[in-house]
């Protein structure tokens, strides 16, 4: 009868465990879990760029006006915005932004040698004569990055008005 409860006990022990110990075995999973970006670094293209409230009263859409008000020029979609690690920001000057009567960076923020700090959802941009803009990263997933900032609008002429800008960066 001993031996009859200890072979019992034994397959349950058994019963119990085996299918413990096979599931400790299992491969581990090489599918990379997807991790959402809290870097701004890379190199992006201008997509979108709207102004609150209208500027002059009648734009809201700035690319579609720097078509209009510089003869028909895409220079603001052209232009690449380059965050380095080193905490560099710059812009490159291609063809279509070499002629308009004011710098690209007074849309955007950013000139040819700026530097950038990120921190708390706050990019802040310096740039060369060191003017400070902080813009709210309003959201940075799937290679797509939208920044929304507050500051005045000095083309065609100056303005007290205090605009909201938001733009919308696509990483190349």
């Amino acid at each position: 009868m001993k031996n009859s409860n200890f072979s019992r006990l034994f397959a349950y022990v058994l019963l119990v465990t085996i299918p413990v110990w096979f599931n400790a075995c299992k491969k581990e999973e090489t599918t990379p879990t997807p991790t959402p970006s809290n870097s701004v670094e890379g190199s992006y293209k201008v997509t979108s760029l709207k102004v609150d409230p209208k500027a002059a009263g009648l734009y809201d859409d700035l690319l579609a006006a720097s078509k209009l008000l510089f003869n028909n020029t895409t220079c603001l979609t052209d232009i690449t915005i380059t965050f380095k690690s080193n905490g560099d920001a710059t812009t490159d000057n291609p063809t279509s932004c070499q002629n308009l009567p004011v710098a690209v960076s007074m849309f955007t923020g950013v000139d040819a040698s700026s530097k950038w700090a990120f921190a708390n959802n706050k990019l802040t941009i310096t740039k060369s004569d060191n003017t400070k803009t902080e813009y709210t990263v309003v959201s940075n997933t799937g290679g797509l990055m939208k920044l929304q900032w507050q500051g005045a609008l000095n083309y065609p002429t100056p303005s007290a008005t205090v605009y909201t800008y938001t733009m919308e960066l696509k990483k190349q």
